[in-house]
């Protein structure tokens, strides 16, 4: 999810609250802290529970792609690997060693490390393959936490009904004040749906793009570099990936 995406969310947000106050609600009728402690940190900590504790800190730094998404540039790719191709071409398999140690990305170092240490092809293949899929496997499994996330918001929303009601239907000597409370127990329903349509899905659901576009990415990089290893002209080499789509 990049800037766009999150103003987009915002702009769901704010219609929906303009149209509640455009039916003539009060604004202040969508507080209720005792309603949004039973329904966002009931709903957290329930999906939480279900998280290993090493997933917490990937599961955070991943939410930073929110607000800082990172970018992966095709002619970035492309540009890198004829870099290493003509290197290959003209100082031979040293220059690639190089090149390797001032490289930032370290899945790109990694490969294109593989590389100079003269790994068979199936075995370079396979090797950064696995690692992929791995690491897509993990961030797909943290992102499940959000689609739990995404089921527990309703529920408690609709347990923070309840509970609202039941307190309401206490005080039911006080008929002057039923129609209020029973307005404010469904606050608690609206923080459960609301939140879960608007905020928690449409996150889970671009961060699952951003997994899926990095995977592309890497997929491309990895088929680059072994077109360098078997000496693939570089021309050749950004023709046969310009069909790639990130």
């Amino acid at each position: 999810m990049d800037r766009w995406s999150l103003v987009v969310v915002f702009l769901a947000v704010a219609v929906v609250v303009v149209g509640h106050a455009l039916e003539g609600g009060s604004l202040a009728l969508l507080w209720n802290p005792a309603a949004a402690l039973i329904v966002f940190v009931g709903s957290g900590l329930a999906a939480f529970a279900q998280m290993p504790a090493s997933y917490v800190r990937p599961f955070f730094s991943m939410l930073s792609w929110l607000v800082a998404p990172t970018q992966y540039s095709y002619d970035g790719m492309v540009n890198k690997l004829v870099t290493c191709g003509n290197a290959l071409r003209r100082d031979g398999i040293l220059a690639l060693e190089r090149l390797a140690n001032t490289e930032t990305d370290p899945t790109f170092k990694k490969a294109l490390t593989l590389l100079v240490d003269g790994y068979d092809t199936d075995i370079m293949r396979a090797t950064m393959e696995l690692e992929l899929k791995t690491q897509a496997e993990r961030d797909l499994d943290i992102i499940n936490v959000l689609d739990n996330l995404a089921g527990y918001l309703p529920t408690l929303g609709i347990v923070g009904a309840v509970l609202g009601l039941m307190q309401v239907l206490s005080n039911i000597q006080q008929p002057e004040a039923l129609a209020s409370g029973i307005a404010t127990a469904f606050v608690a329903t609206f923080y459960g749906v609301a939140s879960a349509n608007l905020l928690v899905i449409p996150i889970a659901n671009s961060l699952r793009q951003r997994v899926a576009i990095r995977r592309r990415y890497y997929e491309a990089m990895l088929l680059g570099l072994l077109s360098v290893k078997e000496g693939s002209n570089p021309m050749a080499l950004r023709f046969r990936l310009q069909g790639i789509v990130l």
